[in-house]
């Protein structure tokens, strides 16, 4: 992702005085501009999002199965022997 922003990449806001004030106390907290407080904001708020959506979720049964597979694991197919064959020529190995 690009990260120079362009004089033409604004964003207009509405915030009710509750919120106006909140922001305020925090970014005078920190010594910021408000626009860099909001830039910083929006950046971790968004990252926070897309890392929880990036995440795979398991169930119970996810787990069950796949502790299970590493107990019993599956015998190996024709296909896989083969390749394990044809490897073991291309490396020179026994």
């Amino acid at each position: 992702m690009a990260q120079n922003a362009h004089r033409d990449d604004t964003l207009k806001i509405r915030v009710d005085r509750p919120t106006f004030e909140l922001m305020e106390t925090a970014r005078n907290y920190l010594h910021l501009d408000k626009s860099k407080f909001i830039r910083e904001s929006i950046r971790e708020k968004a990252e926070a999002v897309i890392a929880e959506h990036g995440r795979t979720r398991f169930t119970a049964e996810d787990w069950e199965s796949f502790f299970a597979a590493f107990d019993e694991p599956a015998k190996p197919t024709a296909r896989m022997i083969n390749a394990v064959k044809k490897y073991r020529d291309i490396i020179g190995g026994s």
